[in-house]
């Protein structure tokens, strides 16, 4: 992976909580179009780095770079014009406001003025807010919720506010989407439609990073697969090279289990 095809590049990345290690010297790559899972045990120090890279947290050392720009100091809110989004695992929608007005904000970097005139009902909607009305109902389509645009966020079911979420992250265009806990609290139906969802987005050569407690989601999505434990980084490869790696193994069921499939 050369420097001009990496989107992404975690460089020795380290944060500490006072004596406590959450993240220890933790480095990995994602190049254009490839979609990176990053797993772990509870408490092995994955959403911290998550936070690190969007900017939520900084790192005690450490570089973070993005299309070659390192944006280690840069804070969320600098980060997502460069082209991140991201969603969470708390879903972090306004309940005040519609689905559709909700998935619009999501294009306040590039139609800043015409947004909030939009949704502050002031009379005159200029050209980019009709189309800022047209792009969130295209996502609100592409996400299977365009019948529920005009619905309030408290009228819909934990899966469909994961795909609002996800609809509004989308709509900035992202060069590189990253999903926290996406599967997290679905059933069965609504996994298997939020993973042929992504699948479309890997089609289209969307860059993704994934952060998921479903090991058998993840392994479906992802070209490659980061796994931590207690804050440091014990694997880095395929699919097929993680569920065969024996530090992953003991991690999750513990070094007899790693001992046995050896």
């Amino acid at each position: 992976m050369t420097q001009s095809e990496t989107i992404l590049r975690v460089d020795r990345l380290t944060r500490r909580f006072g004596g406590l290690f959450a993240v220890n010297d933790v480095s990995f790559g994602i190049a254009a179009g490839e979609v990176k899972g990053l797993i772990g045990p509870n408490g092995a120090g994955k959403s911290t780095t998550f936070d690190l890279v969007t900017g939520v947290r900084p790192p005690t050392s450490g570089d973070i770079w993005f299309r070659g720009e390192c944006v280690t100091g840069h804070p969320a809110h600098m980060r997502s014009p460069m082209g991140m989004a991201r969603t969470f695992q708390i879903v972090r929608l306004f309940r005040g406001l519609s689905v559709l007005e909700n998935v619009q904000l999501g294009l306040h970097p590039k139609f800043p003025d015409g947004i909030l005139r939009s949704l502050t009902r002031l009379p005159s909607l200029h050209a980019q807010e009709r189309h800022s009305r047209e792009r969130a109902m295209e996502l609100l389509a592409f996400v299977g919720l365009a019948d529920r645009a005009g619905h309030r966020i408290d009228q819909l079911t934990l899966g469909q506010l994961r795909l609002v979420d996800i609809a509004r992250a989308l709509a900035a265009e992202p060069v590189l989407l990253m999903l926290d806990e996406p599967a997290a609290g679905l059933n069965d139906a609504e996994t298997r439609n939020l993973g042929d969802m992504l699948a479309l987005l890997r089609k289209g050569g969307l860059t993704m990073l994934l952060v998921e407690h479903d090991i058998d989601f993840i392994m479906r999505a992802c070209d490659s697969i980061v796994v931590m434990d207690q804050g440091t980084k014990i694997a880095d490869g395929t699919p097929g090279e993680v569920s065969r790696n024996r530090d992953v193994i003991a991690a999750y069921f513990g070094r007899r289990a790693a001992d046995a499939a050896a």
